[in-house]
């Protein structure tokens, strides 16, 4: 929805009020009633619209920025921005790779800028001059020191030795942009834009969709130089980080657990990843965080355990000792392994206890709703029982499994 700079600054210089008024009123009802109520107040069209997007923004925000109800964002923008448990770990890896300037460039409304500005005065650039008012009202109310200024990052030049973070557009229309010279601006024009004046004596952190493939030819390209970072965030793999400069101890790929109460955890993998062999289905059933497949650290954890692969072509890792209690993977206990028809599932289903199922798919066709028909439609929830439907070299197969007892949470 296209809008002003000049209805963004009638919402910061006059609007708060209505912001949070809305956002009580979208609490107890519709988008359509709040809008309603807000023209009756005589808002304009265009300044009702953009007063319940942003209070509907700030309720979704609520529980994962402490400051959600002094910030403003426009839930597309809200959609696009880090987690600030990410936000803080980039500023803090930045902030602690030399002591040149401060960059947030496709900034938003500031949540990565809002974090680097902790450890310095931030100079913040994106082309869309709403998000420019809102990022300058939210770095006010935090008494943070952001510059915000409009511009393509593109005509950005920045001096050496900066400390620099992009984030470009991962997303055409709604669908997900992956290969990373689709992105806007494209990864490999921002390398060559600020890489050359950056990474000599200072850093560079580009953030990059959480599903990129080690093989995207741009990673592949700078391997030798560059560090590829898997973040996770509980039990959720949420970015990937290309860094590049004063920042990289050495080239490697790595994961990384972060958490909103415990210190970060980091695992790195230097070189190849290590092999490890398939074979049958053991007692117990290891499921690797996400971030650590990603960065095609299971195979060494998977040896750490003496685990094997389920099958050659799955991160997921089975043993026949229950292995110890890790942060990197869960465990989780098997009961059967099962031929994936649907009959034959019913009736395991029909002699087992009630315990609700979560079905879980590894390189199958279909849906997990398609599958639950086709068992039968059991009781579903995912604190009980898991059907874990798994292609395999010579097939597939339903892997029945629990969770064990005294499995700790992931950070």
């Amino acid at each position: 929805m296209e809008r002003s700079e000049r209805t963004a600054r009638w919402l910061v210089d006059e609007g708060l009020a209505f912001v949070a008024s809305c956002a009580d009123d979208l609490a107890a009802g519709s988008e359509l009633s709040a809008a309603t109520a807000l023209r009756a107040r005589g808002l304009t069209a265009d300044r009702a619209n953009l007063v319940v997007d942003v209070a509907a923004a700030r309720l979704r925000a609520r529980g994962r920025w402490p400051d959600a109800d002094v910030l403003l964002f426009t839930r597309e923008a809200l959609e696009q921005a880090s987690d600030p448990v990410v936000s803080s770990w980039r500023a803090h890896r930045l902030a602690s790779a030399g002591a040149g300037s401060l960059w947030d460039l496709c900034a938003g409304v500031g949540g990565d800028a809002l974090e680097l500005a902790r450890h310095g005065s931030v100079e913040a650039v994106d082309r869309d001059p709403v998000r420019a008012v809102l990022l300058t009202h939210n770095a006010r109310v935090l008494a943070r020191l952001v510059h915000a200024r409009v511009a393509d990052v593109r005509s950005v030049t920045v001096e050496p030795g900066a400390r620099v973070h992009v984030d470009p557009g991962r997303r055409d229309g709604d669908r997900r942009l992956r290969r990373l010279a689709e992105l806007v601006p494209p990864v490999d024009t921002l390398i060559e834009r600020f890489g050359p004046d950056v990474t000599a004596s200072g850093s560079l952190a580009i953030a990059l969709p959480p599903a990129v493939a080690l093989e995207d030819p741009v990673l592949t390209e700078h391997a030798s130089v560059a560090q590829i970072e898997f973040l996770q965030v509980g039990a959720t793999l949420v970015e990937a980080v290309l860094w590049l400069g004063a920042v990289v101890e050495r080239p490697d790929v790595r994961a990384t657990l972060l958490s909103r109460d415990a210190p970060p955890l980091v695992r790195t993998r230097a070189g190849e990843p290590a092999s490890l062999a398939a074979g049958p289905v053991g007692g117990v059933l290891v499921d690797v965080a996400p971030a650590a497949v990603r960065a095609r650290l299971h195979t060494q954890i998977g040896q750490e355990i003496d685990a094997r692969r389920v099958d050659e072509r799955r991160a997921l890792l089975t043993c026949d000792a229950i292995p110890p209690p890790s942060p990197w993977y869960r465990r989780r206990h098997v009961e059967a392994v099962l031929p994936v028809r649907g009959r034959r599932v019913r009736e395991w289903l029909r002699q087992a206890d009630e315990r609700p199922v979560e079905i879980v798919l590894h390189g199958v066709d279909g849906t997990d709703s398609s599958w639950w028909e086709r068992f039968g439609r059991p009781a579903r929830g995912p604190a009980g029982r898991r059907a874990e439907v798994v292609r395999t070299s010579t097939g597939a197969e339903v892997i029945m499994t629990v969770s064990i007892g005294d499995e700790p949470t992931q950070p």
